[in-house]
């Protein structure tokens, strides 16, 4: 083949037929294949972490290792991004399920890619073509039913059927439907009340955002924050919710309430490059003190910051804001997090909370996390508790705050003043 014809029908860095080799030479016949949409798993992570010349190898590695398992079995093309499409012939109809089980396992395996041991994790998307299908149509529905197994988490894989049909047109509506929820007023906050247990006060809260849509009703946030996050929508979401937060400070100032308020910060939000002067010029101009906004983020997020968004995250902690380690625990724990990021409270995840009275080990464990959070300074709040037997054992083993349904739910603005004006809370 010649060298212009090869760049234009071969990706550069895997060396794989591209979608151009794929619509030429195989469109005519789709509807002998079974269409499979690949995903690796994290390669966005280990692409961020070491570099996109590593991810290239990566890529590559991957790209002779799937070859290789598929053999003269079926043909794998490059489609973009970190995703492959795969092509296998409908040939004994009734091994599908094992065939398709067998090259999922072989590709959930690990490989090293500079001298790097790299745990490769794939999700992916099954349609078994039908006649008259066209080549776009059929991997649509691959891919359609490869975002449905990723919403199961890492590694899985799922056929494509009338219920991932439905699924995808609900996504396609509720993405249409989330970027006029802004300027339909249909977004807005709860907040859920954290008590100091010291204090037997609350003294903060955490703002939660919820979404009721005309057409969809009250929409779950399990099921639109990973949309917004996946189009973008969150970063503009986000900003919101920093705007509307300190409004309600604010308006709590007017009415001599003071209130702390925590605000979850999306992974999405850090990768934009103004996310800092963005914060910092929506409080200075809503007028409220940084003392009085917690931001919430994760271990993983900690661990993407660049230098210079740490200095501007240790910035806002000069300025008075407090960053809070949400999820402790769950995610990739290391006390470097605590000693060198602006970190000055950890929050205790709920899965940890749920098992207190249940299994030693995470008692032992939650009564270390504590221990060691005392030690170097840290506030320690517990999320999810929900029953009295597990207060009772944060309080012996001297937690400082605690947030879940045994304190309150998620409440509107005037149900906080109401459980504020309690003599008692616990």
């Amino acid at each position: 083949m010649k060298l212009r014809s090869r760049l234009h029908y071969f990706d550069r860095i895997t060396g794989l037929p591209n979608r151009q080799y794929l619509y030429k030479y195989f469109s005519k016949n789709i509807s002998e294949f079974i269409v499979i949409l690949l995903d690796i798993d994290d390669f966005k992570y280990a692409n961020g972490t070491f570099g996109h010349k590593f991810g290239d190898k990566y890529l590559k590695a991957f790209s002779i290792k799937i070859s290789k398992i598929l053999g003269e079995e079926g043909d794998v093309f490059f489609h973009n991004g970190d995703e492959f499409l795969i092509f296998l012939p409908k040939l004994g109809l009734e091994m599908i399920d094992s065939r398709i089980e067998s090259l999922f396992k072989k590709l959930q395996d690990s490989f090293k890619v500079e001298g790097r041991e790299i745990y490769n994790s794939v999700s992916m998307g099954v349609y078994i073509t039908k006649e008259n299908d066209s080549i776009d149509d059929a991997i649509r529905k691959a891919e359609a039913a490869m975002y449905i197994a990723k919403r199961k988490g890492k590694g899985h894989y799922r056929y494509f059927d009338e219920n991932v049909e439905k699924d995808a047109m609900k996504k396609i509506i509720m993405v249409n439907e989330l970027r006029k929820a802004i300027t339909r007023n249909e977004l807005y906050l709860l907040y859920q009340p954290i008590l100091d247990i010291k204090e037997n006060k609350i003294l903060e809260v955490e703002a939660l955002l919820r979404w009721k849509n005309g057409e969809l009703g009250e929409v779950s946030p399990v099921d639109f924050i990973p949309i917004a996050e996946e189009t973008g929508l969150i970063r503009e979401i986000g900003y919101w919710v920093i705007r509307k937060a300190c409004n309600q400070i604010k308006k709590w100032e007017n009415e001599n309430v003071n209130l702390k308020v925590a605000i979850n910060i999306s992974p999405n939000q850090f990768d934009d490059k103004d996310f800092f002067y963005n914060v910092k010029n929506i409080v200075t101009r809503e007028k409220v003190d940084f003392s009085k906004i917690k931001f919430e983020i994760t271990e993983t997020q900690i661990l993407k910051l660049e230098k210079r968004n740490m200095k501007r995250l240790m910035e806002l902690t000069k300025m008075g804001a407090v960053i809070s380690l949400d999820d402790f625990g769950v995610g990739y724990s290391s006390l470097k997090n605590l000693v060198f990021f602006p970190v000055s409270e950890l929050k205790i995840d709920k899965s940890f909370i749920d098992n207190i009275n249940i299994n030693k080990k995470i008692e032992k464990l939650i009564s270390s996390i504590l221990f060691m959070a005392y030690k170097m300074g840290y506030k320690v709040t517990a999320e999810g508790v929900e029953r009295k037997e597990q207060l009772d054992k944060l309080l012996e083993y001297g937690c400082d705050k605690i947030q879940g349904y045994y304190i309150g739910k998620p409440m509107i603005e005037s149900d906080i003043i109401e459980i504020l004006q309690r003599s008692t809370i616990i």
